[in-house]
């Protein structure tokens, strides 16, 4: 009977333990994953199915992350995306001598198109592009 009366008592103290908020589990501290920041990328039109929600394949042509957090919001997101603009707009008028040095194949009239990740680990196809098409062979870019 005594056995019993301990038995019960430890089960009612793990059980006060687990729901306490004081005790940390540590188990579940380590694994938790950090929400992804502002991250903007550039994805050639043969890595991704078109009106898909399929993320694309293989790795960006070009990326940049933001250091600062931006708010897990629509809002949020808007502001990521404009933050990647800024950035792209700079380089448009040397756009087709990056991309063709920065991809590891070469591609025959693709588009690049802006993609972003916010807080979450996940690809978003903005469906912008810079209207035109890119050639490169070998690194370097050729007129289509």
């Amino acid at each position: 009977m005594y056995l019993i009366l301990v038995m019960m008592a430890l089960c009612i103290s793990y059980s006060y333990a687990e729901n306490n908020s004081t005790v940390t589990n540590i188990k579940s501290s380590t694994n938790t994953k950090q929400p992804t920041g502002c991250v903007c990328a550039i994805f050639l039109s043969g890595q991704f199915k078109k009106g898909s929600k399929e993320q694309p394949k293989g790795y960006p042509a070009l990326i940049h992350e933001y250091p600062d957090s931006i708010p897990c919001t629509t809002i949020g997101n808007k502001l990521c995306v404009n933050k990647c603009l800024e950035i792209i707009v700079k380089h448009l008028p040397n756009s087709q001598a990056v991309l063709c040095a920065s991809i590891d194949r070469d591609c025959h009239k693709e588009r690049a198109y802006l993609f972003f990740k916010n807080c979450k680990d996940e690809w978003i196809n903005t469906n912008l592009s810079a209207g035109r098409e890119y050639c490169c062979k070998d690194g370097m870019p050729y007129k289509c």
